[in-house]
């Protein structure tokens, strides 16, 4: 991904037009905490990942979705044949700004055998820079966490959940440390996963979240 960087003003206020975006999900029950137990197919991992106008405003998809072949890309490391423990199959998601590649946002599912492999492969995921941890301002999933700038990156956050077996992973680029738009990337991302384990069509989107979160 590049590093340059959009200014973080004109991003924040992006971010907060979410929140006029109406709902299209009819699903109005709050599950954050139902654990994802079921061991998705690939393409029901693929359906769940969000596609156009089901993310961030401004925001579209780049390069379509893909399937994770290599459990490295689950991993903080990425290194070839560093495959984590349980390690089942997984998809991911790229999107650009304004239709440039100086910031992208990038959603990576990974499915593992057990809870316990999920949960250790999450600790690692997201580092041990516990000075830049931010704990969202609503628990999403089992387990989530913010990471602000981690290691020498600029103006970017990744935030990660863990719930049963699965975890996520969403990268995001040029937010100014705002998490708004994350907390609600991250909290579609998961419904969506619900949405599929439960024999429903994946229909939860960013919009949704901020809709919901407004009126509160």
């Amino acid at each position: 991904m590049s590093r340059t960087r959009i200014a973080a003003t004109a991003f924040t206020a992006v971010l907060g037009l979410t929140a006029l975006t109406g709902c299209s999900s009819t699903d109005s029950e709050d599950e954050a905490g139902k654990p994802l137990t079921k061991q998705f197919e690939q393409g029901e991992i693929t359906q769940a990942l969000p596609g156009a106008g089901e993310v961030l405003p401004r925001w579209e998809p780049y390069k379509g979705k893909r399937v994770t072949s290599e459990g490295q890309y689950c991993t903080k490391s990425e290194q070839k044949g560093a495959s984590p423990k349980g390690w089942m199959r997984g998809g991911s998601a790229w999107f650009i700004y304004d239709g440039s590649t100086d910031n992208m946002m990038d959603i990576d599912i990974c499915q593992f055998d057990t809870p316990e492999d999920a949960k250790s492969a999450y600790t690692a995921w997201k580092g041990t820079e516990s000075n830049k941890e931010r704990a969202p301002k609503k628990p999403v999933g089992e387990e989530s966490v913010f990471v602000m700038n981690p290691g020498l990156s600029e103006n970017e956050i990744h935030g990660f959940i863990r719930s049963g077996t699965v975890n996520i992973r969403i990268t995001l680029q040029g937010a100014g440390e705002d998490t708004t738009g994350m907390q609600d990337m991250l909290a579609a991302t998961l419904k969506r996963l619900q949405q599929v384990q439960d024999g429903k069509r994946a229909t939860a989107t960013a919009g949704d979240e901020a809709a919901k979160n407004a009126n509160k």
